[in-house]
């Protein structure tokens, strides 16, 4: 994803192999250590990432129910006012998706 700011937070980026981005991880090696929930198909959850150039960050990710990838849409530095910014972040999205759902009503056959 080309499009995405990749902070490194005031410190130096770590030389190292091309890190994997979440995407590309299959569902079974995800854990993410908390889910804030589920809506218009979707699941926003937040991820521990201390193997990117940025060092360790919070990242907020979002994917399909159905599907086995999640995307990062946020990262954030992993200390108490990045968890608490992520935190605002997720449930924002987490919010937007339930209106989207609402919105669209139930799906049609």
């Amino acid at each position: 994803m080309s499009n995405v700011i990749r902070p490194t937070f005031g410190s130096r980026p770590r030389p190292s192999a091309e890190a994997a981005p979440v995407a590309s991880q299959a569902a079974a090696e995800l854990h993410p250590p908390y889910v804030y929930g589920r809506a218009a198909g979707y699941l926003v959850a937040l991820m521990e990432d201390a193997n990117g150039p940025e060092g360790d960050v919070l990242r907020v990710v979002v994917g399909p129910l159905a599907g086995n990838e999640l995307e990062a849409v946020a990262v954030m530095p992993a200390t108490h006012e990045g968890r608490t910014d992520a935190d605002v972040t997720a449930l924002a999205i987490l919010r937007t998706l339930e209106i989207v759902e609402v919105e669209a009503g139930p799906a049609s056959a």
